[in-house]
């Protein structure tokens, strides 16, 4: 007909089966062109006339769409596919109360009953009322076929309700009634880990691999967890499978890096960490993790080079531009030094240990104030609990440019609120004087 133009007989039973293929497969243009000559054949049938609302949705038609279904309503209002498309309307235009009001008058008889439970709990999950959308997901579960898409709608309203415990309950009741779900033991296996279950984690992920040998989730999660357990051999193990079934895999090829780093086999795991930016090369973990290697070996110059391209992928990592602070400090690279302070000082808020570096590059750059002020400035702006260690840090700072009243009065004021640290803060900068001078500067 479509290459004809000429005008065939087909029942309804066949255009519907013909509209739906095209409809699912996503040639809207050849559906509507089906339901065209269907309409022509069959100009009051609702079946037609509902997949021709199905395809103006697709399309993004509502209004178009929401006339023909209101006309349909009028005439077969307990008809429970116009409910389901009308319901659609409602839930496009984020009417999702209303939505929900009109899927529940769909009657448990129906054959779209299921339907409307699915339904009923995606408009609940748009107005975050989880606990309402989790029951309906529950009782698909519980009435119907396993469908794995529900499950997971399941489970993140779990995780927004964030009672793992209540989680792992559901799931070892589920997975009694379905052993061999392997997408139920992968996630009970992640909620023992919330829990810093390691062991139950592990044996979650094992029945996971036991229901699907292929799961590359599963190795993956075991992997991690072998890890945290130090079983680094047995992790490199689990990522070498997942290598073998789903080759390349660069956060499997990563984590076999991270572990021969781990182990102190630096050739393997430099390997394995150019096999990763090889499939990946936007992998900035692992553009960092070989420039702390050839950082650690004194090679600066290939550190540099490979930290430019994580900084490239990454430019707001304060850890990104710490190493490359150090670098350029080792390269006698000041220019370099002075543009990743700034960037520094820049990202967000600052720790101790990042002050501190902060601190060792001022002591180390010649005659540029301008680190030092950029610090000092910084220094008044930290957070409460972090008061006394910005006021060693001023101390530090200011006898540098040797402005030696402002500095004792820093040091005062810092032991003052903490003294527990001041040796602390002494071994790492010998330029605060040995605390019984201190405390004799202060007696004077």
């Amino acid at each position: 007909m479509l290459k004809s133009n000429k005008f065939l007989f087909f029942d309804v039973d066949e255009f519907e089966s013909i509209i739906i293929y095209y409809l699912e497969s996503g040639n809207t243009s050849l559906a509507n062109k089906a339901i065209k000559m269907a309409s022509k054949q069959y100009p009051e049938n609702s079946a037609i006339s509902l997949l021709k609302i199905e395809s103006l949705i697709v399309q993004n038609k509502i209004d178009e769409a929401e006339k023909l279904v209101n006309k349909l309503f009028l005439l077969e209002s307990n008809n429970s596919e116009i409910i389901l498309q009308k319901s659609r309307i409602f839930s496009k235009r984020k009417n999702h109360t209303e939505s929900i009001k009109l899927l529940k008058t769909i009657p448990k008889d129906s054959e779209f009953y299921s339907d409307a439970i699915i339904m009923i709990g995606k408009e609940f999950l748009f107005i975050d009322e989880f606990k309402n959308a989790k029951e309906k997901f529950i009782e698909y579960i519980n009435d119907y076929q396993l469908d794995y898409a529900v499950l997971n709608n399941l489970l993140y309203c779990f995780d927004n309700i964030g009672n793992t415990e209540d989680t792992i309950n559901y799931l070892n009741d589920f997975l009694e009634k379905n052993p061999y779900c392997e997408v139920g033991w992968h996630q009970l296996g992640k909620q023992y880990l919330k829990k810093g279950l390691l062991k139950e984690a592990l044996t979650a992920f094992d029945f996971a691999i036991i229901s699907d040998d292929s799961f590359v989730g599963a190795y993956l999660e075991m992997g991690k967890v072998l890890e945290k357990l130090n079983k680094v051999n047995e992790a490199i193990e689990q990522y070498e499978i997942v290598s073998k079934i789903d080759n390349p895999n660069p956060f499997a090829l990563n984590r076999i890096a991270c572990c021969h780093n781990k182990l102190g086999n630096l050739d393997l795991a430099i390997s394995f960490y150019n096999k990763t930016i090889i499939e990946d090369p936007v992998h900035d973990g692992a553009w960092m993790s070989l420039s702390t290697i050839y950082f650690k070996q004194n090679d600066f110059i290939e550190a540099k080079n490979h930290l430019i391209k994580a900084i490239e992928i990454d430019t707001e990592n304060i850890k990104y531009w710490e190493l490359y602070c150090k670098i350029c400090l080792n390269l006698n690279q000041f220019d370099e030094v002075e543009i990743s302070f700034k960037e520094i000082l820049s990202l967000g808020e600052l720790n101790l240990s990042t002050l501190i570096l902060l601190t060792k590059t001022v002591l180390e750059t010649p005659n540029n104030n301008l680190l030092s002020d950029g610090l000092l400035k910084r220094t008044e702006n930290l957070t409460e609990s972090l008061t006394a260690e910005a006021k060693y840090i001023r101390y530090v700072i200011y006898s540098k440019l040797g402005e030696i009243e402002k500095a004792n009065f820093n040091l005062k004021e810092a032991y003052s609120i903490n003294p527990a640290i001041y040796d602390y803060f002494r071994d790492i900068f010998p330029t605060i004087p040995q605390l019984h001078v201190f405390k004799n500067m202060n007696a004077s």
